[in-house]
């Protein structure tokens, strides 16, 4: 009986059993810890992609309007027929690319999202009227809004029960940066105008 009341009152060892116990706990809390940090670091870099799709598209869109020909980048007048600088801007603004259609910009807004391990949920364009004129006609923007998820993989996902994902947004504007144009005589009776018209890309909005 003695031996045993004495066994029961040893606490040699014990603290070998704590310790173990909080190495348990420690080891059972780095992958929480983990997951938590994985959430957070796809939250606070989830814009790359969204920034990167949205500035891509744009670009797209600034590329087919600058119009770059095989004559260093300028926009011909149309002789005998544009006599105003009026209608050879016009002319320029029926360009298919003002009208913003999705297919120019999707393409490169879905790899950009892809490059930077995100998915391309949402996207649209449109052009967008911002006082902008050249020789009085109104050239618009053309915005692009994008929607992107950021898959997060979790060491207790089957324990969680769910997927986290990290969602972002951004809006791009490619718009007219500059402008020039000069006259040139095509005959007596007319004059025609030629213009180089040069685009630039931001978030948010135009500068």
């Amino acid at each position: 009986m003695r031996q045993m009341v004495h066994l029961i009152h040893d606490d040699r060892g014990g603290v070998g059993f704590n310790l173990l116990w909080v190495c348990f706990i420690i080891i059972f809390l780095i992958p929480f810890f983990w997951d938590v940090g994985s959430v957070h670091y796809a939250r606070r870099f989830a814009g790359t992609g969204a920034d990167g799709a949205s500035l891509a598209a744009a670009q797209e869109y600034a590329r087919h309007l600058q119009y770059v020909p095989a004559w260093n980048g300028i926009w011909y007048g149309q002789c005998p027929h544009e006599c105003t600088p009026q209608q050879v801007v016009l002319r320029y603004r029926g360009l298919p690319a003002f009208g913003a259609p999705p297919g120019i910009g999707y393409g490169q807004a879905q790899q950009y999202a892809a490059l930077n391990r995100d998915e391309l949920t949402a996207y649209s364009s449109w052009p967008q009227f911002a006082g902008r004129t050249v020789h009085g006609v109104p050239i618009p923007w053309i915005v692009v809004y994008v929607e992107t998820l950021r898959p997060v993989h979790t060491a207790y996902g089957p324990i969680y029960g769910r997927d986290f994902e990290a969602p972002n947004r951004a809006k791009a504007v490619a718009y007219l940066w500059r402008w020039h144009s000069w006259p040139r005589r095509c005959n007596k009776w007319c004059t025609t105008y030629d213009f180089t018209f040069e685009w630039k890309i931001t978030l948010d909005k135009a500068r």
